[in-house]
């Protein structure tokens, strides 16, 4: 075995809403951190699905192997799914002898996890197609709080309301392009997100007189996590609101 095949490289495709962490090497007691860290940082863009590429992972001792239902566990505070996908026959028959795969969901491929997945009831979730107008962030506003009333967490619309306001006007004065916002309910928290057709970085959304980043300053002080990753055709912004306990 090279000296190379020790080692474990962890290379992370970030994307909205299916986000892939493709894991290879060697998985021992030296390198869970790596994959631990590596998974984590994918976490903080609350992507709605986590795919974990296993298929170039191998393993000489079972027991880290207890990683994945941990990851899979942090994956639900955020009200993301983690699944592996790929897994070669040998580290197959390890995770369904230890119990790993009835904790974290197993398949031969990323497609049909995903077809697996979609079968699944989903979080509650509106979306909302909108133009780059002014009138953008009214529609969005009406979005979250019809979403937050029907859905019984109206003690965070007004919250909500406001930090989807800023992140529709940033998009409708900076990107320019068509806007997708959608609202979801999930374990804990609601999430928001706002997409448009453009890879440019974030700017402020406030008026020529108010200092740079005030938007982005509100949606951070405002919210529980925000963050925001390229997509295929663009980019996402989200943010997200803790709901309250016994909700």
């Amino acid at each position: 075995m090279s000296p190379e095949a020790d080692e474990l490289t962890c290379t992370h495709e970030p994307d909205f809403p299916v986000a892939v962490l493709r894991a290879t090497g060697r998985l021992d007691f030296a390198t869970v951190p790596t994959l631990r860290n590596a998974a984590q940082k994918a976490l903080t863009d609350h992507p709605e699905v986590l795919l974990i590429d296993v298929s170039q992972l191998h393993t000489a001792d079972d027991i880290t192997l207890t990683a994945f239902p941990m990851l899979a566990r942090q994956g639900v505070d955020t009200g993301t799914d983690v699944l592996l996908v790929g897994p070669g026959r040998h580290l197959h028959d390890q995770l369904e002898r230890l119990g790993i795969a009835r904790q974290v969901p197993v398949h031969r491929d990323a497609e049909t996890a995903l077809a697996a997945h979609a079968r699944l009831p989903g979080p509650r979730r509106m979306e909302i197609e909108l133009g780059p107008e002014p009138d953008a962030t009214r529609l969005a506003r009406d979005l979250v709080d019809r979403a937050c009333q029907q859905w019984k967490v109206a003690p965070v619309a007004d919250t909500a309301a406001l930090i989807v306001t800023e992140l529709v006007a940033n998009a409708v004065e900076h990107a320019g392009t068509p806007i997708q916002v959608s609202v979801a309910l999930r374990n804990r928290h609601l999430h928001l997100a706002v997409r448009d057709e453009s890879p440019l970085p974030l700017e402020r959304s406030g008026g020529e007189d108010e200092e740079p980043g005030r938007g982005l300053l509100i949606v951070e002080g405002m919210s529980s996590a925000w963050g925001c990753a390229r997509t295929a055709g663009g980019k996402v912004v989200w943010a997200t609101l803790r709901l309250q306990p016994g909700r």
